[in-house]
């Protein structure tokens, strides 16, 4: 939060959109898979974002980290985007990082997992709708135009 004041907005970053596992669609959470390089260092884990998809803001929840509970892979960013159906694999997204929400977690379970993913939702949903804009900049780079 300090960096993003400074800055005068939030973080965000462009990808493209990758072919993953479909693991997310099977648990019901389909997934925008980005990959943000091996020296990345933002840190591991939920947050709530906005993602420029073409000329439309789309909220979203987002993972970034190793998967714990399936493979712990190489660092992956995985957003679900709410109330979104679009095959956007290819295209180049912009990702805005709202708020950091948990850290990353091993479940036991599939189960488990999905039971928080409701929770991370649900949170994330209450996050973007509180959103402040840090700036008149901020405001404009979250907005569509």
């Amino acid at each position: 939060p300090l960096a993003n004041g400074l800055l005068g907005y939030r973080w965000f970053f462009d990808a493209h959109v990758q072919h993953g596992d479909k693991r997310g669609r099977d648990l019901g959470y389909p997934t925008a898979n980005l990959s943000l390089g091996a020296g990345c260092p933002l840190k591991r884990g939920i947050y709530a974002v906005k993602a420029r998809v073409d000329e439309k803001m789309v909220d979203g929840v987002a993972s970034f980290g190793r998967r714990p509970t399936f493979d712990n892979g190489s660092p992956l960013f995985e957003v679900h985007l709410f109330d979104f159906k679009q095959d956007i694999y290819g295209k180049q997204i912009r990702v805005h990082l709202i708020s950091y929400l948990r850290g990353e977690e091993k479940f036991d379970t599939a189960e488990a997992l999905i039971e928080q993913m409701d929770q991370d939702s649900e949170e994330a949903r209450a996050a973007l709708a509180s959103m402040q804009p840090i700036s008149e900049l901020d405001l404009q780079l979250t907005q569509v135009t």
